[in-house]
């Protein structure tokens, strides 16, 4: 003990060092301090994405036909070889043109707005009946006039497909009724709207039919009993024209059924027809 408390004693004292002030920041290096962002009140959400359109529905598809038309091909005018060919097919399928006529037209009529311009008809034919290959004859209720590429078309729809089909449902196709073929107009007769294919006889009407057992099929009427043939009947049409119209296509078709040979761009068709 006595030589631990000599060391004590003997041991030089040690100066006290003092804490060294941090140098002062010299002027312009002041570093700034950042600022503190500000936290969230909820969670994050990201930008909403707008739904994608929807595609246009059946009904609406008429509406964009001027994009269709684009392109499309045009019907050419046929001249007297043409025209005689497409009269001999016309006949050889058993349509019967009316060529007679009760008076010739007038100047004007030749120059008027029904048979020149829009309304012109290339290689038109008149007719009212359609014979059939066994016999009997197709009658429509009223002579119509329309361009002949469409005349054989429809003698061959009636020959063809329409009374072989109400054949197998047991009678004889004999009549087709509220026809009509051109009109110089605009489409569904609204005014401002593009020319009907009508204008041109590219287009035929027809309201029903009528067989030779009696019965009247309303092609427009929701029936069961017709239910069949009149789906058969627009499953023939559809396969055959480029455009048939009837009704829930539109207002305009609710009560007739609209058939047409519009050629369109890739060869686009048009069927809206609601069977009931």
């Amino acid at each position: 003990m006595a030589l631990l408390a000599w060391a004590m004693i003997a041991a030089p004292s040690l100066p006290a060092f003092a804490q060294t002030p941090l140098p002062k920041p010299r002027p312009g290096n002041d570093v700034p301090t950042p600022k503190p962002v500000p936290k969230r009140s909820g969670p994050a959400t990201l930008p909403a994405t707008p739904p994608p359109l929807p595609l246009p529905r059946p009904r609406e598809l008429e509406k964009t036909e001027g994009a269709t038309d684009a392109g499309a091909p045009k019907t050419p005018a046929l001249d007297d070889t043409a025209l005689a060919a497409c009269l001999a097919d016309f006949e050889a399928r058993g349509g019967e043109a009316i060529t007679e006529h009760a008076a010739p037209p007038t100047a004007s009529e030749k120059t008027s707005e029904a048979t020149t311009g829009d309304c012109a008809i290339p290689g038109p034919v008149t007719f009212a009946r359609v014979k059939l290959p066994d016999g009997p004859v197709v009658t429509l209720d009223s002579a119509v006039t329309v361009r002949c590429t469409l005349a054989l078309e429809l003698a061959s729809w009636i020959r063809d497909d329409l009374a072989p089909l109400i054949k197998r449902h047991g009678t004889v196709l004999a009549r087709v009724t509220g026809v009509g073929g051109h009109a110089c107009r605009p489409r569904n007769g609204q005014a401002g709207a593009q020319i009907s294919e009508h204008a041109s006889g590219n287009a035929f009407d027809l309201l029903g039919l009528k067989l030779a057992d009696g019965r009247a099929i309303e092609l427009s009427q929701a029936d069961a009993t017709t239910l069949e043939i009149r789906e058969e009947v627009r499953k023939s049409a559809c396969a055959r024209f480029f455009t048939v119209l009837g009704p829930g296509a539109d207002s305009s078709h609710a009560n007739h059924v609209h058939l047409d040979l519009r050629q369109r761009r890739g060869g686009f068709r048009m069927c809206q027809w609601d069977v009931k």
